[in-house]
């Protein structure tokens, strides 16, 4: 969509489609979502070429989990735009946490690889 963000106090601009799957919502679960999102933004790196998924889990009040994904684009100039909300079911929300998994663990090992290729 065309639509401008909107700043908000919690240091974040919105778009139009996060605002919107806030609103189809009960709203002590958006909050819960709101407070989930300022709390794990720092792992957002900055990237100026791409957006970010930040994967998140709260409980609801009945006690039923609320998976879901919020698309972030950082990058080192501006605040954090929060573009869109989906929620997604729990088996997406696991997808989601061991892609990640892997992605550090191959990270670590290429790391390791490029340290003892120095060595040799």
């Amino acid at each position: 969509m065309d639509a401008k963000p909107k700043y908000t106090e919690a240091g974040f601009d919105i778009e139009e489609d996060f605002v919107e799957t806030l609103q189809d919502m009960d709203i002590r679960t958006g909050i819960k979502i709101a407070k989930y999102i300022q709390s794990n933004e720092h792992k957002v790196r900055p990237n100026l070429l791409v957006s970010t998924v930040l994967e998140g889990l709260v409980m609801s009040d009945d006690n039923e989990p609320v998976t879901f994904i919020v698309e972030v684009i950082k990058d080192h100039s501006s605040i954090p735009i929060l573009s869109d909300l989906k929620l997604i079911e729990m088996d997406e929300y696991l997808d989601l946490i061991n892609l990640k998994s892997n992605e550090s663990r191959k990270s670590k090992s290429n790391k390791a690889n490029d340290q003892l290729s120095l060595r040799d």
